[in-house]
């Protein structure tokens, strides 16, 4: 996928092939292709997981972690870097999901994701809400593929150029995006957007 391979790039550019000698890295929704396997076989401290309710979290499910995103199970300054693939728009509260990756991070330590931006949009909007009484949907619900439930992920969030805002605004982190048009590594087309979160060496 176009995203994924800007995401392999803007990670290497940060850190060389070797750092992940040592490196803490925490992968969700792992994709089992491209920067997931690479990190599967190279990366010598990471935790890949993934979402699976009716588990308790914190457990294994086999190779994976069963964590939820936005109430994680890990300590505080865990890790160096945390990746995730176009996951945020399936969450219900994004907000909390990036607070908890910043607790989760050392200083210094650093964010790689990826979701669809639409250009078109000025400002992100919610389109699925969870409440006591279910889900509540505005439009037609959309449903991506998921790597741990073949029935998909529901779409809970478009966003909009407003995002980066967003994020400053909601969590301690400093934002950075990176849109790139390169032949050389196949990244063409629209929403090829790479969000990068920087947690300060000193909070």
């Amino acid at each position: 996928m176009t995203r994924e391979r800007a995401a392999a790039d803007v990670v290497f550019s940060l850190f060389p092939r070797e750092a992940f000698k040592t490196l803490r890295v925490h992968e969700s929704a792992p994709g089992g292709r491209g920067l997931s396997l690479w990190l599967w076989y190279n990366s010598k401290q990471k935790v890949f997981s993934g979402y699976y309710p009716s588990k308790p979290f914190g457990s294994m499910v086999e190779h994976i972690r069963n964590e939820d995103l936005e109430a994680q199970t890990f300590p505080d300054r865990t890790f160096d870097l945390v990746i995730h693939l176009d996951v945020m728009e399936h969450l219900f509260h994004p907000f909390a999901a990036l607070r908890e990756i910043f607790r989760t991070l050392d200083f210094g330590g650093v964010c790689i994701f990826t979701t669809p931006t639409y250009p078109e949009w000025a400002a992100s909007e919610q389109v699925a809400f969870r409440s006591k009484d279910g889900i509540r949907i505005v439009g037609e619900p959309e449903y991506h593929g998921n790597p741990q439930d073949p029935s998909g992920s529901l779409v809970t969030w478009r966003y909009g150029y407003d995002f980066p805002l967003l994020i400053q605004r909601h969590t301690g982190f400093d934002v950075e995006v990176r849109r790139m048009q390169s032949n050389s590594i196949a990244v063409l087309g629209p929403m090829t957007e790479v969000y990068i979160l920087r947690k300060p060496r000193t909070f």
